[in-house]
């Protein structure tokens, strides 16, 4: 759920690589009655080369789905945004 202000967040695991992917984040956005389900890849992950779903994108379409990790106070973080 957003706050008032659209903003949100929630708690997972670093994604890992499995078995023909790279390591990716799946969310699914509800809007009224529009959904919106995408996948968050991890910048610069060597396996995104080899990823069939990742290299079907634009560069600038893979730019948008890309998140950087750093390290925050609980462990690694990523912050990405989701325009509808």
């Amino acid at each position: 759920m957003t706050n008032e202000d659209g903003r949100y967040s929630f708690r997972t695991i670093k994604p890992v690589p499995y078995p023909g992917r790279t390591p990716h984040i799946h969310v699914k956005v509800i809007y009224g009655n529009r959904t919106l389900t995408t996948q968050f890849y991890i910048d610069g992950h060597a396996l995104n080369a080899r990823d069939w779903l990742y290299q079907r994108m634009s560069r600038e379409e893979q730019k948008e789905v890309n998140m950087t990790f750093t390290t925050g106070a609980s462990g690694p973080e990523a912050a990405v945004d989701i325009y509808l």
